[in-house]
């Protein structure tokens, strides 16, 4: 829902390979979804269907709000092309594979059945995403593979059932949030190198979700390259949903896709992008990624 910068500052992210990045978020906003009027699932008279494309040809209505869009993020984030690590990066880098590890903030259990439902539910909604792209362009995937490679504890114990293949860390941030051992970090070892990391190349996380009890109650959360904040009570009850809309909304940032909670692109009024307007990837979200595609291909020679 919300936008937030990386954790690990912009420029450092850019230009490749760090030992030990600072972590910090700057622009921290939380936004409530009784910011715009949601409708409730039952208000959508059908699944969004989003034709597929292989070529950059929106259609019309969307033309003049797509322009408008791409001259507001220039605005919003003028190094966002040299910033290498949106998750199109990852998925480049990665042939399709995306890694996460989840910062366990909370109090409660997380048990065996619902770490299983976890990495279902990242595939399932990051799948959205990445569908629209499929074809587009010379996107050269077709398979997406979303991974959970490990879990940040406050305490082992919180950890019910099988933890095999799973790397668990105890270690916190400066916050006191658990966290994820950084030398295993992809956006911190941007050249790959990866001899630092305790369990090689096999413990390499490419993003984080966020877990975190300061969330609960909230209906809004926090996303941008780095993965997705979210109340562990939202998270947890909705895990089995076709369309976590909040996750999606903080997965589109991942992607480097703005906020819209101030202006409206012109004709367009239910996106997943601007809070509360829609509960799942809709077209005007899949013109804004493939805008998104277009141009860092064009960067990256890809």
């Amino acid at each position: 829902m919300v936008k937030i910068n990386s954790l690990l500052a912009l420029a450092a992210i850019g230009t490749g390979a760090l030992a030990h990045p600072t972590i910090k978020k700057i622009d921290r906003r939380f936004c409530s979804l009784e910011e715009r009027s949601v409708f409730a699932r039952d208000d959508l008279t059908s699944r969004a269907v989003i034709p597929k494309a292989t070529t950059w040809n929106p259609p019309s209505n969307m033309v003049t709000a797509l322009d408008q869009v791409w001259a507001r993020t220039l605005q919003e984030n003028p190094q966002g092309l040299q910033d290498k690590n949106w998750i199109t990066d990852q998925l480049m880098a990665n042939n399709g594979s995306i890694n996460y590890c989840v910062r366990w903030n909370h109090n409660g259990k997380s048990t065996a059945a619902a770490r299983a439902k976890t990495v279902t539910a990242l595939q399932r909604n990051l799948q959205k995403w990445f569908d629209v792209l499929v074809g587009f362009e010379g996107f050269p995937l077709t398979k997406l593979n979303v991974k959970v490679v490990g879990y940040a504890v406050k305490n082992k114990n919180l950890l019910e059932g099988d933890t095999s293949g799973l790397d668990i860390y105890t270690t916190t941030d400066p916050d006191g949030v658990p966290e994820c051992d950084v030398r295993c970090y992809r956006a911190a070892h941007l050249d790959g190198n990866l001899s630092q990391c305790p369990g090689g190349a096999d413990s390499r996380y490419d993003i984080s979700l966020w877990l975190d009890q300061s969330l609960e109650g909230k209906m809004g959360g926090f996303g941008y390259n780095w993965g997705q904040e979210l109340g562990p009570d939202y998270f947890l009850n909705n895990i089995d949903s076709e369309n976590i809309h909040i996750l999606e909304h903080e997965m589109g940032h991942g992607f480097g896709l703005l906020d819209f909670y101030d202006w409206t692109p012109q004709g367009q009024t239910n996106f997943i992008m601007m809070a509360g307007s829609a509960m799942e990837v809709t077209e005007f979200d899949a013109w804004m990624l493939r805008d998104w595609y277009r141009k860092l291909k064009a960067v990256r020679g890809w």
